[in-house]
């Protein structure tokens, strides 16, 4: 749940510095360039550890895969074969961002998949999460948002909270938007409680990890590239 105008005044910058250990849930390669590459750079210049999860590989993604590799029929291992495309996107991204310093993993979850294993009360991410959250003891954690219309995203910040409460994990959290809701589009409002003002350079630097993700450029280039502005938006998370 998002937390409201009566939460303390946390600032997220703030909170990172040389001993500070931050946990990126990213529902698909390039989420984590696009919601949280400031994030990464700052964190990563700061001395502090990244760690990001990959929660799927991206390879249920049709359409951009149809204009790429010019075909029509998609397959299982055409679908495999773009996902591993991606991950592998997704890694020259995180270190590029991170100068090398910051380390992921990746769960190759269905895309498109994960809310109705949430809805199926099914274990989906959550033991990896569980596991990382458990050994890695993260100060921050940065999950999609729950009002986010992509329903990975959703249920990945669901996934994420869960794992939280369950092992009692003591930490802030922090949620980012990548797919805004209509009303927030229609009215160009982006509703977020922080952000990460990004200097010239950290921008530049984002667009560049966001064009490592070539299998997503080839469609939504002029979208994508928007995301690297000198503002990198989140909320504060309350936990219930």
């Amino acid at each position: 749940m998002e937390a409201n105008s009566e939460s303390p005044p946390v600032r997220l910058l703030d909170e990172i510095n040389a001993e500070t250990r931050i946990a990126i849930l990213a529902p698909h390669p390039d989420d984590e360039s696009l919601g949280t590459g400031g994030l990464i750079q700052i964190a990563t210049s700061r001395g502090a550890q990244v760690h990001v999860v990959f929660v799927t590989d991206g390879d249920n993604n049709p359409w951009p895969q149809r204009f790429v590799e010019r075909r029509w029929f998609i397959d299982a291992p055409e679908r495999a074969r773009w996902g591993a495309r991606r991950r592998l996107e997704g890694q020259k991204a995180l270190a590029l961002l991170s100068q090398g310093q910051a380390t992921s993993e990746s769960l190759g979850l269905p895309d498109a998949g994960i809310l109705a294993l949430w809805e199926a009360q099914m274990p989906g991410p959550k033991p990896a999460i569980e596991k990382v959250f458990r050994e890695w003891q993260p100060q921050i954690v940065v999950v999609p948002s729950e009002i986010d219309r992509h329903p990975d995203h959703q249920a990945t910040h669901e996934y994420g909270l869960d794992a939280i409460r369950q092992i009692g994990l003591h930490c802030l959290v922090y949620s980012y938007c990548i797919h805004r809701p209509w009303s927030q589009k229609m009215l160009r409002r982006h509703v977020a409680s922080d952000a990460l003002t990004l200097s010239s350079h950290e921008q530049s630097q984002k667009l560049a990890a966001i064009q490592c993700h070539e299998t997503q450029m080839a469609l939504s280039a002029g979208r994508f590239s928007k995301f690297a502005s000198p503002l990198e938006r989140y909320t504060l998370v309350q936990i219930s």
